[in-house]
């Protein structure tokens, strides 16, 4: 990659990261419902499902899942239902570290969920088309771009706990936090429902 395409990829990848979806509304709500240090699992197990998928993509599975409509059905409708079923949990959790609360990923459960996360595959897939796929210098690019998903998706995971974090405090106050469990479990929701119908 050179000059206007990597700038045009950077901006690609900051956008992608940080812009809101699954991943940082979990970010965001764990951070508020257990703190920074619970979000930390979720900061590096996202990067590095991204980026193993990305590189399952690239090398060829795009074309076997294209093959199979059937399959990329399953995958959308397993990570939407997980999706509400993550809504579900948020909308009726009204404080802080309860059982009732969303419990934050593991490393190994928010690298799983990349897989049926439908942003990281709009995502991916677009990245990979673009910068990738067809390119002589292939190897080189998915490693460049392996780095430039992996540095922006956690900087913004660890930018949404924080700010979750930090609203911790304010949220205590009357029904704030129910207030906004709910707003989070909805848009959560709302986003499931939106990439399905895509």
């Amino acid at each position: 990659m050179h000059g206007a395409e990597v700038i045009a990829f950077i901006a690609f990848a900051f956008i992608g990261c940080f812009t809101p979806g699954p991943n940082v509304a979990i970010a965001a709500a764990t951070g508020v419902n257990h703190g920074m240090r619970a979000a930390l699992p979720q900061v590096a197990g996202v990067p590095i499902g991204f980026v193993v998928m990305m590189w399952a993509v690239g090398m060829g599975g795009m074309a076997v899942l294209q093959g199979s409509q059937h399959t990329l059905l399953l995958m959308k409708i397993a990570g939407n239902a997980y999706l509400l079923y993550l809504a579900w949990k948020l909308c009726f959790s009204s404080k802080l570290s309860n059982s009732g609360t969303i419990k934050p990923l593991s490393l190994q459960q928010a690298a799983m969920f990349q897989i049926v996360n439908p942003k990281s595959w709009m995502t991916l897939v677009a990245a990979t088309s673009t910068y990738a796929i067809g390119h002589e210098d292939f190897y080189a690019r998915m490693t460049w771009m392996s780095l430039g998903f992996a540095i922006p998706s956690a900087m913004s995971l660890v930018a949404w706990a924080w700010m979750g974090e930090k609203m911790r405090n304010w949220l205590q106050v009357g029904n704030r936090l129910r207030i906004f469990n709910l707003c989070m479990g909805i848009s959560l929701a709302l986003t499931a429902v939106w990439m399905f119908m895509m």
